[in-house]
């Protein structure tokens, strides 16, 4: 059991690796239409999947929640300020907007991974046993004490307000929600993943889901505080 834990987390490392090099690269090119290309094709995967796996509602839930939601909203959000239809605002963050998108961005796949290891080593108490038996209490405070830690660091690293702490907490409670939503339809067709694309991950929604909730209140809230 150890020996398999130990295989999937590495796999799952590395891969989360491989997916975070050209991220960060996209991100400092700090190109709005790069940006829009490269987060409208993710999207589109996630959503193929979710067609392909015959999820419940694909135009009232799965159109709504990778479009209508997750991909319109941080479209406008960096849209806004990386073409200067906010620049008055624009001068006034630190980090930039697509800085600060890789923040929160981090700060969901920081809980997703601290969530697993919490979960797989001590996790013993089910919080929804009937969708996702795996996801434990224990899981979930490993994650969110990560989220604590991650957001002083980033506070100290670049002069912030501390109010990131809750915020990213809160984000972590997003994830897992973005998660369990997934979960459910995973469950309910009887899969454990949405495709094989990424090792260790499963498919492009696997990986996408504790961000859809997450990203763009995250963001949003973020930029109020700073």
């Amino acid at each position: 059991m150890e020996k398999e834990y130990n295989k999937n987390l590495l796999k799952r490392l590395t891969t989360a690796v491989a997916l975070t090099v050209p991220i960060i690269l996209i991100i400092f090119v700090q190109n709005f239409w790069v940006f829009f290309l490269t987060l409208t094709l993710i999207c589109s995967f996630g959503y193929y999947e979710w067609i392909k796996n015959k999820f419940r509602h694909p135009i009232l839930w799965g159109f709504n929640l990778i479009f209508g939601y997750f991909w319109l909203w941080i479209i406008v959000i960096v849209g806004a300020f990386s073409l200067n239809i906010l620049n008055d605002m624009n001068n006034l963050i630190s980090p930039s907007i697509y800085l600060l998108f890789l923040i929160i961005i981090f700060n969901t796949a920081i809980f997703d991974t601290f969530a697993y290891i919490a979960g797989s080593n001590i996790g013993k108490t089910p919080i929804t046993p009937n969708i996702s038996p795996n996801k434990t209490w224990e899981g979930l405070f490993g994650g969110l004490m990560a989220n604590i830690f991650y957001a002083i660091i980033i506070c100290n690293f670049f002069d912030l307000s501390y109010w990131l702490a809750p915020i990213f907490i809160f984000g972590g409670l997003l994830a897992f929600i973005g998660d369990l939503i997934i979960s459910f339809h995973k469950r309910e067709k009887s899969l454990k993943d949405t495709g094989s694309i990424l090792p260790g991950h499963g498919g492009i929604l696997d990986r996408l889901d504790s961000h859809l909730v997450a990203t763009p209140i995250t963001i949003l809230i973020t930029l109020f505080a700073i």
